[in-house]
C-alpha cells in the first residue's frame, strides 16, 4: 500500500510490546513481508511459547511466501503435521 515506513514502525512497535504473546502473529507479518529468516524465527519462538495460533499454520495465507523453503517444511514436519 506504500506505507512502509508505518509498516516497519508498527511491526517494531508490536515486537516490543508484545512478543511474549503474539509470536506466531509477528511471523505471520514477516512472511507477508517477504521477511522469511525473520518469519521462521519467530515461528520457532511461537512453537517454543506453545502459541496456540499455532494451529492454523497449515493454510495460512499469510505464510504462502514459506512453503517453497526447506526451512518451513522442516518446521512443518517438527510440528508433526502432513506436508
Amino acid at each position: 500500500m506504500g506505507r512502509k515506513a508505518e509498516s516497519d514502525a508498527a511491526l517494531v512497535r508490536v515486537t516490543k510490546e508484545r512478543a511474549g504473546d503474539v509470536a506466531y502473529e509477528i511471523a505471520q507479518a514477516h512472511a507477508y513481508r517477504g521477511e522469511a529468516d525473520e518469519a521462521l524465527a519467530w515461528l520457532d519462538r511461537a512453537f517454543v511459547q506453545k502459541d496456540v495460533e499455532l494451529y492454523w499454520i497449515k493454510g495460512d495465507r499469510l505464510l504462502k511466501s514459506l512453503e517453497g523453503d526447506p526451512r518451513y517444511k522442516a518446521f512443518i514436519k517438527k510440528m508433526n503435521l502432513p506436508e
